[in-house]
């Protein structure tokens, strides 16, 4: 069988890269982002909710797999994976549930016992938040809609992607790597080409994971690569090249990836507990809850100070209680 990534690989991608800063700070601006939109405000920060979205595509396909391929151990994967992602999630959406009697409209019976709120609680605790995003009389006066938490879209195609993983690097081993690569990008160019949706994105998990897989060529180039990826990006952005189009998702993949092992300054955070996944799962309902009382109608700007002060509270408690106890256990 192949050898995906050497040793010396291995090592390497663990040392010195700033990807909690990257994670923090796209975080962030997926909040900024969300309260802009939720509140109706113009937006006044420079990461848009697209960038962000493949940026973390990217670090998620970059890292996930090299953990996988680090551990060389199915069930650790499976096991780590389930207990990353959907003890958190769970409690979210039970959280969300539970507490949005205190803010619904409607009776207490109709609120726990509609179709409406099985709908809700079917579809979000199998990741099929679009099927049923609302609940009964909740949030029905907010400026952009009822939606409990419509940041949790993306969590389907993680948990795809998580999923396809395994068979993936099955593949890769028992054939050269860029035999399977190959297929799959130009499956997904094809579908980007006719398609314009949300699915999209997905081919930014393969990015970020084929920049792993030949890491030790990316990482004694990286200066070179990140140059030359943000004047192709630049050029993409100003003159709309048709052909730059193709080749967007390594590019940007690469200036992500280039960052993260170029701006040494930034990896102080690695010493650090990570709470950016408390983050993206509690900030939509907690900036709902604001708009629902419309505290931004008296002040945007301190609304946009409570909503992050309660996010980083919830995160805090959500990481302490239930994420990072449940992850050791994975390990046991």
């Amino acid at each position: 069988m192949e050898e995906l990534i050497t040793n010396e690989t291995i090592q390497r991608v663990r040392k010195d890269n700033c990807f909690d800063f990257l994670r923090y700070f796209f975080a962030f601006s997926l909040i900024l982002v969300h309260f802009c939109t939720l509140t109706d405000t113009e937006q006044f920060w420079f990461i848009s909710g697209q960038m962000r979205v493949k940026s973390f595509f990217t670090i998620t396909g970059f890292l996930v797999v090299y953990s996988f391929i680090r551990r060389n151990n199915l069930n650790i994967y499976v096991r780590k994976r389930i207990f990353r992602i959907i003890p958190a999630y769970v409690t979210t959406i039970i959280l969300c549930f539970l507490c949005g009697i205190f803010f619904t409209n409607v009776t207490s019976t109709e609120y726990f016992f509609s179709i409406q709120s099985l709908k809700y609680l079917v579809a979000n605790l199998t990741f099929l938040n679009f099927i049923e995003p609302c609940l009964p009389g909740l949030f029905t006066d907010n400026p952009i809609g009822p939606f409990v938490n419509g940041s949790l879209w993306s969590m389907k195609y993680e948990v795809l992607f998580y999923i396809a993983v395994p068979f993936m690097i099955y593949l890769m081993r028992k054939y050269n790597k860029i035999y399977v690569l190959i297929p799959i990008f130009t499956l997904l160019t094809i579908y980007r080409s006719i398609y314009d949706n949300s699915i999209n994105t997905i081919i930014y998990f393969f990015s970020g994971t084929t920049i792993l897989l030949y890491f030790d060529w990316f990482y004694k180039n990286i200066k070179s690569i990140f140059l030359v990826c943000m004047i192709f990006y630049i050029i993409s952005n100003i003159f709309e090249f048709q052909y730059i189009y193709y080749l967007e998702p390594f590019i940007f993949s690469s200036m992500i990836v280039g960052i993260a092992y170029f701006c040494k300054p930034l990896n102080f955070l690695q010493r650090y507990d990570n709470i950016s996944y408390g983050l993206y799962l509690y900030h939509f309902p907690v900036i709902q809850v604001l708009i629902n009382y419309k505290l931004h109608e008296y002040n945007i700007y301190l609304t946009f100070v409570i909503a992050l002060l309660i996010t980083t509270i919830l995160a805090i408690i959500s990481w302490y209680v239930i994420e990072k106890p449940l992850l050791r256990k994975s390990l046991e």
